[in-house]
C-alpha cells in the first residue's frame, strides 16, 4: 500500500489527519503533565507551611508633623493621607497632640485642648475623640491610637496550631485604613486679666501623625 492508497477518499484523509495530530500531541501532553501536577499542588488548595512557625513583622513608618498656635476657642484641622504600598498592611495609626503651658499665671489657669477625628474618607475605622491639659510640667495634650490590624504589637511569636494560610488570614488589615485621616483640635485658653489686659492669651500645639506598616514574615521555627 502506497501513500496514494491512504488518501484516495475523504474518510481516509480525515483518519490520517487525526492520527498525525494524536502522534504529535500525545508526547507533548505527557511531557507537560508533571509541571501541571506541581502547579495544582502549589495553588490555592495548599495550606503552605505548618508545624512550629516563627511569625514576625518587618515594620516601616511614615509620619507628618505640624505646629499651630491657637487662641481660646479656636480650632485647627489636620490632614494625614495614608497610602499603602503593595504587600504591606497597616498596624496602627496614632495622633499625638502636645502642648506645654509655660506661661500659666497660677492654679486655675491651665490651658487645655480637645480633639475629634473625621474618618468619613477612611474605610473600616471608627472616629475617636480625646482631650488633655497643657500641664506646665510637660507631657501635656493627648494621644489617640487606632489599631487597624486588631491586636497588632509588632512582636514576633511562635505559632503551633495554625498553618501559614490561616496565619495570613488573621494578620492583615482587611484593606482598611486607606484614605485621608482628619482631626480637628480646639484650644481652651485660661487667660488671666492683668491691669486691663490679658496674659496667656494663646497656646502652641505640636501635632504628629504616625502610621506603622508591616510585612508579614512566616518561616519554620528552628530547633
Amino acid at each position: 500500500m502506497d501513500f496514494q492508497d491512504l488518501v484516495d477518499t475523504p474518510q481516509k484523509i480525515k483518519t490520517l489527519a487525526g492520527t498525525l495530530v494524536f502522534l504529535v500531541a500525545f508526547p507533548i501532553y505527557f511531557e507537560a503533565l508533571p509541571s501541571l501536577i506541581d502547579d495544582d499542588s502549589s495553588g490555592g488548595g495548599s495550606s503552605g507551611l505548618s508545624g512550629s512557625l516563627l511569625v514576625s513583622f518587618e515594620e516601616s513608618t511614615t509620619s507628618l508633623s505640624e505646629s499651630v498656635s491657637l487662641n481660646d476657642g479656636e480650632s485647627h484641622d489636620s490632614f494625614f493621607d495614608v497610602i499603602v504600598e503593595t504587600d504591606l498592611s497597616i498596624g496602627f495609626v496614632e495622633l499625638q497632640v502636645s502642648c506645654f503651658d509655660n506661661d500659666d499665671p497660677g492654679p486655675g489657669f491651665t490651658d487645655s485642648v480637645d480633639g475629634v477625628s473625621d474618618l468619613s474618607d477612611v474605610e473600616g475605622i471608627d472616629d475617636q475623640s480625646a482631650d488633655g491639659d497643657c500641664s506646665g510640667g510637660g507631657n501635656g495634650g493627648f494621644t489617640i491610637r487606632w489599631d487597624v490590624t486588631a491586636g497588632y504589637t509588632g512582636d514576633e511569636f511562635t505559632e503551633e496550631e495554625m498553618d501559614e494560610n490561616e496565619i495570613r488570614e488573621m494578620w492583615n488589615d482587611g484593606e482598611n485604613g486607606r484614605g485621608v485621616w482628619i482631626a480637628t483640635i480646639t484650644a481652651t485658653i485660661e487667660a488671666a486679666p492683668i491691669a486691663g489686659g490679658l496674659i496667656d492669651s494663646d497656646e502652641d500645639f505640636e501635632i504628629t501623625w504616625t502610621a506603622v506598616f508591616y510585612e508579614l514574615r512566616i518561616e519554620a521555627a528552628s530547633g
